[in-house]
């Protein structure tokens, strides 16, 4: 008789087993796992058995709390060099400018600055702010800086801008701690964070943040235009492109919104 089904139902199980020690953020007792699955103590006895067996998950040998293993780490990090985030994100890029008509840019956190790593025009564009891949902007005067800032621990965004400084490029620049605060207090409850001649006088971002499968925001996504002008000059349309640009590249690198509720709600 064919063992092919329940092979993949030990599969499934296995992998329930696993997202409770994700949920759950800690490591769990036989016990808690028998609650958290409602399968027999046997059943979840003997995955675990078969799991340490491959270093999927260990024991701990003083309590015999159960954890997840190091070779769940050593696929992960096959995984992660695996992806390339420019080629994952581009085609998200290339229908945000093709949607609001202006340039959009992918940008990453690089020590104490914005990086730009890469730009998609839309097709036919007239006059367009462009700016080449490679180009350093400083964070605190940037939409996408300020979606970065916003997502990281606060005392780390205070420490990065007050070592880097807080330079005025223009009479709307936010030069201080408090101003800034303020902002990435309001861009992470909406979402996204809008910038209007903070850098250069007469452009305008609009930036999103980009989630990656841990949670982390190391990558914003944004377009650039003229100032009362053009797309841009119709926010809400060109705000609602690109936090929806952000979320869906966000979910091609494998972050999931629910996944944060559920850790919250312990589930």
């Amino acid at each position: 008789m064919s063992t092919q089904g329940r092979s993949v139902h030990s599969v499934e199980k296995a992998i329930t087993l696993l997202d409770c020690f994700w949920h759950a953020g800690s490591s769990l007792s036989l016990t808690e796992l028998v609650q958290r699955t409602g399968w027999a103590k046997s059943t979840v006895h003997g995955l675990l058995a078969s799991m340490i067996d491959s270093a999927v998950v260990e024991q701990d040998k003083n309590d015999g709390r159960y954890r997840l293993g190091y070779h769940l780490y050593e696929l992960g990090s096959c995984v992660a060099a695996s992806w390339d985030v420019v080629g994952i994100v581009r085609p998200r890029l290339e229908e945000l400018a093709a949607r609001v008509g202006e340039s959009a840019y992918l940008a990453r956190l690089s020590g104490e600055d914005l990086l730009l790593v890469e730009c998609v025009e839309p097709r036919n564009a007239g006059f367009r702010v462009y700016n080449e891949p490679g180009t350093r902007i400083p964070l605190h005067c940037s939409s996408q800086g300020k979606c970065i800032l916003a997502n990281m621990d606060e005392k780390k965004a205070r420490d990065i801008l007050a070592n880097k400084g807080m330079n005025a490029y223009t009479s709307s620049t936010i030069t201080t701690w408090e101003g800034m605060a303020s902002q990435l207090e309001l861009t992470r409850e909406l979402g996204y964070s809008v910038e209007r001649g903070e850098y250069r006088v007469g452009l305008q971002s609009v930036g999103a943040p980009i989630f990656s499968s841990t949670g982390k925001c190391e990558y914003a996504i944004g377009v650039v235009g003229i100032q009362g002008s053009g797309p841009l000059s119709a926010d809400r349309e060109a705000i609602e492109a690109v936090k929806q640009a952000a979320e869906m590249a966000s979910y091609d690198l494998g972050w999931r919104a629910e996944t944060r509720k559920n850790r919250q709600g312990r589930i």
